[in-house]
C-alpha cells in the first residue's frame, strides 16, 4: 500500500485535549479514564507533529497567547 498515512489535523489536536480536560474534570472519571485520556492527546500530538508545519504553528500560537 502507497501513500501517507493520516495525520491529525488541529482540530483533532484540540479535541484530544478537550477530552483530557474534560476527563481531568469529571469526579465521576477514574484515574484510568484521565491516563487513557491522556494518551490518547499524546498520541494524537506525537502524529500532529509530523504534519508540515505543524510546529511552527504551535510556536505561533504560543507566541500570541503569550503576547509576544
Amino acid at each position: 500500500m502507497s501513500g501517507r498515512a493520516w495525520l491529525p489535523t488541529r482540530a483533532d489536536l484540540d479535541a484530544a485535549t478537550a477530552a483530557t480536560a474534560a476527563a481531568i474534570a469529571d469526579p465521576a472519571a477514574s484515574l484510568a479514564d484521565v491516563e487513557r485520556a491522556a494518551e490518547l492527546e499524546e498520541a494524537a500530538l506525537t502524529a500532529y507533529l509530523q504534519r508540515p508545519g505543524a510546529d511552527a504553528e504551535l510556536e505561533a500560537e504560543a507566541e500570541l497567547e503569550a503576547g509576544l
